[in-house]
């Protein structure tokens, strides 16, 4: 593992909001999903996401088809760099969305997902 990946996976896991560490498997890309992520990424954020989304009254079922709408939404238009970026970015902010409880900036990829 690099430096670089092990500072990032060392950032996330000890200030993580999406519970996120990085690893390098391939991902087979969905249908309309224009970037691939690792798979523990997904599943990590979708972890958090979840557990964010439910403390605002949504049920799980509901919160994991929003969380993985989002990723989705984000798969689509962000390579996994640029993800890993935004979400790093996010943990910083105390802006948060009123809906999910996530920080705002993620609140784009949130655009058309439905409980």
């Amino acid at each position: 593992m690099t430096r670089q990946i092990k500072m990032i996976a060392g950032l996330l896991a000890t200030t993580s909001v999406a519970g996120l560490v990085v690893a390098a498997f391939p991902q087979i890309s969905l249908a309309g999903q224009k970037h691939t992520y690792d798979p523990i990424l997904v599943q990590r954020y979708n972890s958090g996401c979840v557990e964010k989304v439910t403390g605002k009254g949504y049920s799980p079922a509901q919160a994991k088809q929003m969380c993985s709408c989002s990723m989705s939404n984000m798969q689509s238009q962000l390579t996994e760099n640029q993800a890993i970026s935004l979400l790093i970015k996010s943990q910083f902010s105390f802006s948060k969305d009123k809906d999910t409880g996530l920080p705002t900036s993620l609140s784009p990829y949130f655009v058309g997902c439905k409980a």
